[in-house]
């Protein structure tokens, strides 16, 4: 049942909804000003209490849009009004308001209590899953940068192992080559006649290449004329730009 806009505090007053058999709904328009939805629905909250025909302790408020919200455009809500007292259950109705029909709900403040408690246990159920997620996340991605760190360090030691293996087995390759070339001879002898063919080398010699090979130095240089213009030492040709240095016993 609709009350008109005229109806007055105490016609409500008077009627005390004990013996009714339906809950009597009060509902007028209010208008709100120029603003975004939530502020417009603030405003006509305000407006709706202040206006309302009871202490608001003592009713139910209902606040339904009229009109649709549009930039630069005030507002028009239906207020809609019940007392608390007549309300021991859920109470649905359809009141008219600027000749335009609205559904309205109502609900006991046990209902409306037990629906906060209910929203409240949702929202702090949600938070839980919502951080043990979060924490899960968060070990998974602090696990796997530990594991990516450890495998980094792995990798590195690793790389220097092998690095120290290659250099191990390259050393043991130089000596097994220079043993095989020189058998008990001193790893002085290569370099003596080295320290002789950089002494002895001539002022317009291009030597490009020195081998040790079977205790003998040889050197690869451009030109006809022997490289070297120390005589101390014997030098004989053996090809196309390769030299002899002799032993020195034989080169006296």
């Amino acid at each position: 049942m609709v009350e008109p806009d005229d109806l007055t505090v105490d016609d409500i007053a008077r009627d005390g909804g004990g013996g009714a058999a339906q809950p009597r709904v009060f509902a007028r328009a209010v208008h709100a000003p120029v603003g975004w939805p939530w502020e417009q629905v603030r405003a006509a909250q305000l407006a709706a209490c202040h206006e309302a025909p009871l202490p608001m302790d003592q009713v139910h408020l209902r606040l339904k849009r009229l009109t649709p919200w549009r930039p630069v455009q005030t507002a028009r809500f239906a207020a809609c009004y019940v007392r608390i007292a007549e309300i021991a259950e859920r109470f649905e109705t359809q009141v008219e308001v600027e000749g335009r029909p609205v559904p309205v709900v109502f609900e006991p403040p046990e209902s409306l209590a037990r629906r906060a408690r209910r929203s409240v246990l949702v929202g702090a159920g949600a938070a839980v899953v919502v951080a043990l997620l979060f924490v899960s996340i968060a070990g998974a991605l602090l696990a796997r940068a530990q594991g990516e760190e450890q495998l980094a360090a792995l990798e590195h030691d690793a790389a220097m192992k092998l690095q120290r293996a290659e250099a191990a087995q390259s050393f043991r390759r130089q000596s097994t080559a220079l043993a095989a070339a020189a058998p008990g001879e001193l790893v002085s002898a290569p370099l003596a006649d080295l320290a002789w063919a950089m002494a002895a080398r001539a002022p317009d010699a291009r030597i490009e290449a020195w081998r040790w090979d079977h205790g003998v130095s040889r050197v690869e240089a451009r030109g006809e004329a022997s490289p070297f213009a120390d005589s101390h030492r014997a030098v004989t040709r053996e090809g196309a730009g390769v030299w002899r240095i002799e032993p020195e016993e034989r080169g006296r």
